[in-house]
């Protein structure tokens, strides 16, 4: 094989430039719109667009570029270009946080018919339960050890359509599970549990590896018949792919779990830090809780939600509508906000904490809604330009909510 004729030959199949270059114009459509709204990059950090961009970049490369011609002569090209999709590619892009972005990218009024029609029931349990981490590895697993069965894996090289089901299938079932690790329901205290799950996934994608590298034979009789068209020994490629997948790919895993059980120990030191409250905010929390008290006694919930934060509960429903408070929270007494992609806030002004950290008071509070980044590094929640006054006005009616 002349290597230099590698370079001659793209993969443009429909089936797989079509979704590429539909999910690049989204994202950029949807940041696009997102920075305009909030006067800068706040919607998104730069270093998730980033993170996107080179994640979408691997993949075009994997699926476009030469890599995906030699991945049909060569088994061990193909075991790189799977690599290279579950990865590098799915967790960038994962980190880019592109449902957010892809929500973005439609008009208001569209956006919001999308939204409310992901906030039903049926749906949000369907994402909780996919999201959780033991169902987003059993996902990934089943999407890998499913494709590597010699009949399936025919079937996607013999047959394109077959293959960029093959390719998508990878995609998302990785996407869904380093989703479910970095930015998953218990959010950083949760990283040490995702530690534990990517060295599994480690083991059982190695154990495949492993299988792959010591089998006697080839598995794949397409390869055996491009072997004796190219002169590659189809035994000694499939022993090469099975390395690949065995010890590098192991190393990434590592390397990824790593970076995972560092920021689990980051946040567990700074909760400890965080823990020792100063004497003034124990007895801030005091008088709030006794706040909460007598108001639950039947005084005016209102009044003291305005004279502790400096702003209007009225406005601060209408706050909520403008900034699409109700696409993420489940929030009392607002029309639609069922959503479970952050925390729920009943009762929030009767917890201690914001964000598991954060002493709850009116000036936490009002910070949290304006600059959520800055208030808690890495969490969920963007930073949307909330106003002053919004974000005031938002507080007071979260205050309300005992």
């Amino acid at each position: 094989m002349h290597v230099v004729s590698a370079f001659e030959h793209w993969e443009l199949h429909p089936a797989v430039a079509a979704p590429l270059l539909l999910s690049a114009a989204m994202y950029a459509a949807g940041v696009a719109r997102l920075w305009s709204r909030t006067h800068g990059r706040r919607g998104l950090p730069t270093l998730s667009v980033a993170a996107f961009a080179a994640g979408w970049l691997v993949a075009a490369a994997a699926l476009v570029s030469p890599i995906a011609w030699l991945s049909g002569i060569l088994f061990s090209v193909h075991m790189t270009q799977h690599t290279l999709l579950m990865l590098i590619a799915a967790p960038l892009m994962a980190f880019g946080r592109p449902l957010f972005a892809f929500l973005w990218a439609f008009p208001a009024a569209r956006r919001e018919r999308i939204s409310t029609a992901f906030r039903g029931a049926r749906f949000l349990r369907l994402w909780r339960s996919a999201t959780a981490p033991l169902a987003a590895f059993l996902i990934q697993a089943a999407a890998l050890w499913m494709w590597h069965l010699p009949v399936l894996y025919q079937a996607a090289l013999a047959d394109e359509s077959v293959h960029a089901v093959q390719h998508l299938s990878f995609v998302a079932a990785a996407s869904l599970f380093w989703w479910a690790m970095v930015h998953g329901r218990y959010g950083r205290q949760g990283y040490g549990l995702a530690v534990v799950y990517v060295f599994l996934t480690a083991i059982h994608s190695g154990a495949l590896g492993a299988l792959l590298t010591v089998a006697p034979s080839p598995w794949y009789s397409y390869y055996v018949s491009q072997g004796a068209a190219w002169r590659v020994d189809p035994l000694g490629d499939q022993q090469l792919a099975g390395l690949l997948m065995w010890i590098p790919a192991g190393v990434v895993f590592i390397v990824l779990g790593l970076a995972l059980f560092a920021a689990w120990m980051g946040e567990a030191e700074r909760r400890v830090r965080l823990g020792a409250t100063d004497a003034a905010s124990r007895t801030l929390l005091v008088l709030l809780a006794a706040a909460a008290f007598s108001s639950a006694c039947g005084a005016d919930f209102t009044h003291e939600a305005e004279t502790l934060t400096g702003g209007s509960v009225h406005q601060g429903k209408t706050a909520i509508g403008k900034y699409g408070c109700a696409g993420c929270h489940t929030i009392p007494g607002i029309d639609r906000a069922r959503a479970t992609v952050g925390p729920p806030l009943t009762a929030i002004a009767q917890r201690h904490y914001l964000g598991g950290h954060l002493v709850n008071t009116p000036d936490n509070m009002i910070k949290w809604i304006q600059y959520p980044q800055r208030a808690d590094p890495g969490n969920a929640m963007p930073n949307l330009g909330v106003t002053d006054q919004d974000a005031r006005d938002i507080a007071a009616y979260l205050y309300t909510l005992r």
